[in-house]
């Protein structure tokens, strides 16, 4: 469609009234190569983008409501826009939100938190062509639930399989690279894991592949759950950030679910890892809790169609009560949960055992007994923490997730020693009654002879 006429008359009625060299143009869904408008005026290079729009975390202390736009995954510094008044959310091009950073708790990692990455250019390819992404889901629903069940050999053999039937194809042999990274990083190589998502990144950077939109955004997804669980939070942000730029292109609910639990995830974790005053806490944790229920409202409706497995409403509600009960680390557990939080943790995990307690396999069920300990770690009930931390350790073992030990054995330590506590302290109480009752009894003369501030010492 030739623009050029209509947007003539729009320059025509903007500058009316306006003095010479005071014109603003708003461009929007357009894509120019080259625009040249008169003397001495800047054009700059601009693209829409899909939004996604988030309730203002900022609405519980002030009492207000409205809504906060999510930043773009890079920045235009030094340029400014008008929002127009058409009822279509616009995204605002800014710095990032300096609110998000706290004062009494800020760091160099929170700096590196904030910052955005440009993505790396690839060479162009056809757009992914739905039959070759049907064969792709096909593929990652034969893996992923023996991926999630801790089943590495047989994972490995059917990726072995299919490389061999699709023996030339190097769009799949790249996505059981990728697959085959994720094994090993929850066996705990998260370098070797890096490495083999990076060499088809440098693959997939020199050569035209096919389907390499889906490809570089899986790439990335899975390296932004790398850096994350090695507490690298700018490189976490900076990932997540191409994946989400790169996946503009396409238009699959599956991909959009997945990036929707990285980004959750993301601040899940940065909000256990770096300390954070309260008003900034909660505003990390309104996001994230705003992202994960994102995730799970597209899991469910995908939940439906048999093309495809995509379990991370599981995880997803496993994830909003960890957040809610806070016991990722020493620190947290030694700060107190309101009320609201544990009923709504507990009813997350509620919801879990009612409808997905059969769907789970072994990895999410070692998530849900993490759960299930800090749950009944914050209602008190050690012995019973205990016993699911156990089962946790357990499950984690047999099925060589290695990833999830070190956090559930400081978990199964600390309960260890809070109950040695308690009983020493209840059999001290129980002697000094005893004591007590023994001084009681006793004739006058020993009491004559016992210490007039006993009793309130023993008190």
């Amino acid at each position: 469609m030739n623009l050029f006429p209509r947007f003539c008359r729009e320059m025509a009625v903007l500058s009316n009234g306006r003095e010479e060299g005071d014109i603003q143009v708003n461009l929007t869904n357009c894509n120019f190569n080259t625009l040249v408008i008169g003397h001495r005026n800047t054009v700059n290079n601009y693209s829409r983008r899909l939004e996604y729009w988030e309730p203002s975390t900022t609405s519980r202390s002030r009492g207000t409501v409205g809504t906060t736009a999510i930043q773009d995954s890079w920045e235009i510094r030094g340029t400014k826009r008008k929002q127009s008044k058409i009822p279509y959310p616009q995204r605002r091009h800014s710095r990032p939100n300096r609110r998000l950073c706290s004062k009494r708790g800020s760091s160099g990692s929170e700096e590196e938190f904030v910052k955005h990455n440009s993505p790396e250019i690839f060479p162009a390819a056809s757009c992914d062509s739905k039959k070759r992404m049907s064969e792709f889901y096909a593929f990652l629903k034969r893996l992923h639930p023996l991926r999630d069940s801790g089943n590495w050999k047989e994972f490995n053999s059917i990726a072995d399989g299919i490389i061999k039937v699709k023996q030339g194809d190097l769009a799949i042999e790249l996505l059981m690279s990728i697959e085959k990274s994720v094994v090993v990083s929850y066996q705990n190589d998260l370098d070797k894991a890096e490495a083999m998502v990076l060499e088809v990144l440098e693959t997939l950077k020199k050569t035209k592949v096919e389907m390499s939109n889906f490809l570089v955004t899986m790439a990335y997804l899975h390296l932004t759950g790398f850096y994350r669980r090695q507490s690298k939070h700018g490189k976490a942000k900076d990932s997540i950030a191409i994946a989400e730029q790169i996946s503009r292109n396409g238009n699959s609910r599956y991909v959009k679910a997945l990036i929707f639990y990285e980004m959750a995830s993301n601040l899940t974790k940065y909000v256990s890892s770096i300390p954070l005053d309260r008003s900034a806490r909660e505003e990390y944790v309104e996001r994230a809790k705003y992202y994960m229920k994102m995730c799970i409202d597209l899991c469910i409706e995908l939940d439906e169609d048999d093309s495809v497995y995509l379990k991370k409403h599981h995880f997803g509600l496993v994830k909003l009560a960890l957040l809610d009960l806070n016991c990722r680390t020493k620190a947290a557990r030694s700060q107190i949960t309101c009320t609201r939080s544990l009923e709504e943790a507990k009813n997350c995990l509620e919801t879990i055992e009612e409808k997905y307690e059969d769907e789970m396999k072994e990895g999410q069920k070692i998530q849900f007994l993490v759960a299930q300990c800090d749950l009944h770690y914050r209602q008190n009930n050690l012995q019973t923490a205990l016993k699911h931390a156990h089962g946790a350790l357990k499950l984690a073992k047999n099925h060589g997730f290695s990833l999830e030990i070190t956090a559930i054995k400081e978990r199964l330590d600390e309960i260890s020693k809070l109950i040695t506590e308690t009983e020493t302290m209840n059999l001290e109480i129980y002697h000094s009654d005893e004591h007590m009752g023994s001084l009681s009894s006793s004739t006058a003369s020993s009491q004559k002879n016992s210490p007039p501030s006993s009793g309130c010492e023993m008190e």
